[in-house]
């Protein structure tokens, strides 16, 4: 089922609003401000309240597999989308992509990790760090923010007005997003990439990919060269890189040589312009 800050109506997951009128007490300085950036929460977004929060339960995938996610949120507002995963089935080991705030929460000790939190910049440009992942469990979180400023004829009670030097500029503050769909999929479909006569030197060589950006296989072979037994060696799969031993010399120091390269892998993933994400387009 997942928890929620929000409530129902029909199958839509509505923000229930973070004030009452009993939360304010002095109306003397309602419209300055300082009094919508109080907390340490507040003082990030210039408004109070709290963006919309939806997380799943922890979904098991049935064994540790490689996958890339392609998710999608319809709603009304500017979604975030953060993705815990790991092979703890409490995913005490969780590795988070996504990152909203340093706790994947909103409260006094949270952090904001990334620039699209005031609703004003398209999503993908500051904050496009997702990619493929080798996992069992994983839980996702979504958060949907929804700014406004707006220009009424009349202030409106329920946004604060934005007065700079004695001129009413407009209004700006926290409206009501929503959320009226979530679907998850995580898929394995592999690419597959060739690259020939490779010049492979040091002991860490790291390979530049096009189409993939999870590595989950390299097959390579070695020109032969004369009086050298050469060996190709994965060094690491998830940074790239290889290096060649020579067997004849007892060694097991790299050398330069020249290698055909078959990598197999998971496509590189984007954040689209509406804030979803997937395989890159």
């Amino acid at each position: 089922m997942g928890i929620h800050n929000g409530f129902v109506t029909g199958l839509n997951l509505n923000h229930r609003g973070d004030q009452s009128w009993s939360d304010h007490t002095d109306w003397s300085t309602w419209n300055t401000w300082t009094e919508y950036t109080d907390t340490t929460v507040e003082i990030k977004t210039g408004a109070v309240g709290r963006s919309l929060r939806y997380q799943t339960d922890i979904l098991d995938l049935g064994s540790s597999r490689y996958v890339y996610p392609e998710i999608t949120v319809g709603c009304v507002g500017t979604p975030r989308i953060v993705i815990e995963y790991g092979d703890a089935s409490d995913l005490s080991d969780a590795t988070t992509q996504g990152s909203y705030t340093s706790n994947n929460d909103e409260d006094g000790s949270s952090v904001y990790q990334t620039y699209t939190i005031l609703d004003l910049l398209t999503p993908g440009y500051t904050d496009d760090d997702y990619t493929g992942f080798k996992a069992r469990y994983v839980r996702i979180t979504v958060y949907v923010e929804r700014f406004i400023w707006y220009f009424p004829r009349l202030p409106l009670p329920f946004l604060s007005p934005n007065v700079i030097n004695g001129i009413y500029t407009g209004i700006f503050g926290r409206f009501f997003p929503s959320i009226f769909n979530l679907n998850i999929a995580f898929k394995n479909d592999m690419q597959t990439e060739e690259q020939f006569d490779v010049a492979v030197s040091g002991e860490t060589h790291t390979l530049t990919t096009t189409d993939i950006e999870t590595i989950t296989g390299i097959q390579m072979t070695a020109h032969s060269e004369a009086n050298k037994k050469l060996v190709p060696q994965i060094v690491s799969k998830a940074n790239k890189q290889i290096r060649v031993i020579d067997a004849n010399t007892f060694s097991t120091a790299a050398v330069d040589a020249t290698v055909d390269i078959a990598m197999t892998g998971l496509p590189e993933v984007q954040v689209y312009e509406n804030g979803n994400i997937g395989r890159r387009l």
